[in-house]
């Protein structure tokens, strides 16, 4: 006979290991959720940028990003949504080619869970249940026996929500689409690019008009109300690697009229175009938003808001530039200042990047240094270290090992503090080069602490350059101890909001220095224009 007593001390004791194992396992989950994280995907590549929201409503973020094979080859994968605690994989959607833009989010099935909207190459754009990831509307079907060329139909960029053209009590998406990829680098007879509006709810399309010059155009475009005074305009911009074009400033009620023919013309390259995004910021304090453009031919344009001229055009000899200017307070006044990363050589043959910071003042260089291969990938910034000075965070890629020397491709996040004239890494080096993801910097988790969330891919091709044919992609977040005490101006891919639009303030600290430090300008041409 079992003593009783004696059974219920064992039970005891097994229930007491019980709730042990339990808090145990709660813990590691806790800790799981709190700590960096890495995923693979072999076969796979990124020209997105991850964009954040929370889908499984646990209340961290979760990353959405659009991947693909190699070029023009069906995928399962093309949309992908993870678990921001752990890198979990929430939900995949096929795609017909890359998804190469950016998402934005809104709740449009009702479930109280942001919908997905993202677009690519060959005709893809669409919109996504955020909660379960099944397609509630894709713009062009991927069982449709023509192509999407042969239609009319070509690349998708980054969208953005306007109004509700529709009446269906849901903002409507404003978005880019052209670029034919079966066309020669260097012919000129290229199908012209269109501005859109397209339903929210539907896919429709609600309203569309050419590019005024008849040229193709590759920039995701921006809306912002300049003046504020309620009356919105769109920046656009037309021309690619080899063709000329032009950046242009219209009003947004002309779109919703079929017609861009009024459009004024803000700057113009006549052997390559403007390809990456402007940035919008009051850099003239008249109240006034302004325009800051790079040209792809190595030029940073800044365009007053209110009269349409240049204010200052700084030249970039020998470089291209295809990634977004970086904004943010770098030296000691109240004016914006512009991070750029551009490319030494000419497409496709560029192998090296440079780093400069543009005075958003006058448009002097203040710092410049070459790092890295080559990169498509925009800066993003924020006060790394508190010290009142905002600092860029980049990838930069390296073809060759710091130890061995050996030709391998690896990528290391760095900080480059401009304050105190330097640049340090963070993170791991990791295997694979970032060739056009730009980093997504915040607090996902809402701990205080700063996460960054990016990717690295190995390319199986031999042009280093060449995300068509990518084997293996790495998307991480990186966990750091540093605190998010302070806002975070430039946090993503066409900035905060996801719009190009600039709202951030100076810091006290700024605000009590007036002296920028004397910095070198060698190898660069600046010309003001009054």
């Amino acid at each position: 006979m079992v003593n009783k007593k004696y059974t219920n001390f064992r039970l005891s004791i097994r229930n007491y290991l019980g709730i042990i194992s339990i808090l145990y396992l709660l813990a590691c989950n806790q800790e799981k959720k709190n700590s960096s994280w890495q995923l693979h995907l072999h076969g796979q590549g990124t020209a997105s940028s991850p964009r954040l929201s929370d889908l499984n409503q646990d209340g961290i973020l979760d990353i959405v990003l659009g991947v693909g094979g190699t070029e023009n080859v069906p995928n399962d994968t093309a949309v992908i949504a993870l678990d921001g605690a752990d890198g979990t994989l929430l939900w995949h959607v096929p795609g017909r080619n890359q998804i190469v833009g950016s998402a934005i989010f809104k709740d449009i099935s009702g479930d109280k869970v942001p919908d997905v909207f993202i677009g690519g190459r060959t005709g893809e754009l669409m919109c996504i249940n955020g909660n379960n990831g099944k397609v509630i509307w894709r713009f062009y079907p991927l069982e449709a026996k023509q192509k999407p060329a042969e239609v009319g139909i070509y690349n998708f960029y980054n969208p953005q929500f306007t109004h509700d053209l529709d009446r269906d009590g849901h903002e409507d998406l404003l978005i880019a689409n052209g670029g034919n990829y079966l066309i020669k680098a260097y012919d000129p007879n290229r199908p012209a690019g269109k501005l859109m509006v397209v339903s929210s709810a539907t896919g429709k399309v609600l309203t569309e008009a050419q590019v005024p010059d008849g040229k193709e155009t590759y920039m995701s475009p921006v809306k912002a109300d300049l003046r504020h005074n309620g009356a919105e305009e769109i920046i656009f911009g037309t021309g690619g690697e080899t063709i000329g074009g032009k950046l242009y400033r219209v009003n947004l009620q002309d779109l919703f009229r079929n017609d861009l023919s009024r459009a004024v013309v803000l700057a113009e390259s006549k052997n390559k175009g403007f390809i990456s995004p402007p940035v919008i910021a009051d850099i003239t304090q008249d109240g006034i938003l302004d325009i800051i453009a790079n040209a792809v031919d190595g030029k940073t344009i800044a365009i007053d808001g209110a009269t349409n001229k240049i204010l200052w055009e700084t030249i970039f000899r020998g470089t291209e530039l295809y990634s977004s200017p970086a904004i943010g307070f770098f030296n000691a006044d109240s004016i914006p200042d512009f991070f750029i990363n551009g490319g030494l050589g000419v497409w496709p043959h560029i192998r090296e990047s440079t780093q400069c910071l543009i005075n958003g003042k006058n448009g002097k260089i203040e710092s410049q240094t070459n790092s890295g291969s080559f990169m498509y990938a925009s800066p993003v910034v924020t006060d790394y270290n508190h010290d009142g000075f905002d600092d860029v965070l980049m990838n930069i890629n390296l073809s060759r090992s710091p130890v061995t020397y050996r030709r391998i491709a690896s990528s290391q996040l760095y900080i480059f503090d401009f304050h105190q004239n330097t640049r340090y890494p963070i993170g791991d080096t990791l295997a694979g080069s970032n060739i056009a993801c730009t980093s997504w910097i915040g607090d996902v988790d809402k701990d205080g602490k700063l996460d960054i969330i990016s990717s690295t891919i190995k390319l199986a091709g031999r042009n280093s350059n060449d995300i068509d044919q990518p084997s293996d992609l790495r998307i991480f977040r990186l966990k750091t101890d540093v605190a998010v005490n302070s806002e975070v101006k430039w946090s993503a891919y066409m900035g905060k909001n996801y719009d190009g639009i600039f709202t951030g303030l100076p810091s006290g600290k700024i605000l009590k220095q007036m002296a920028s430090p004397e910095l070198k300008n060698v190898g660069y041409q600046v010309k003001n224009q009054n």
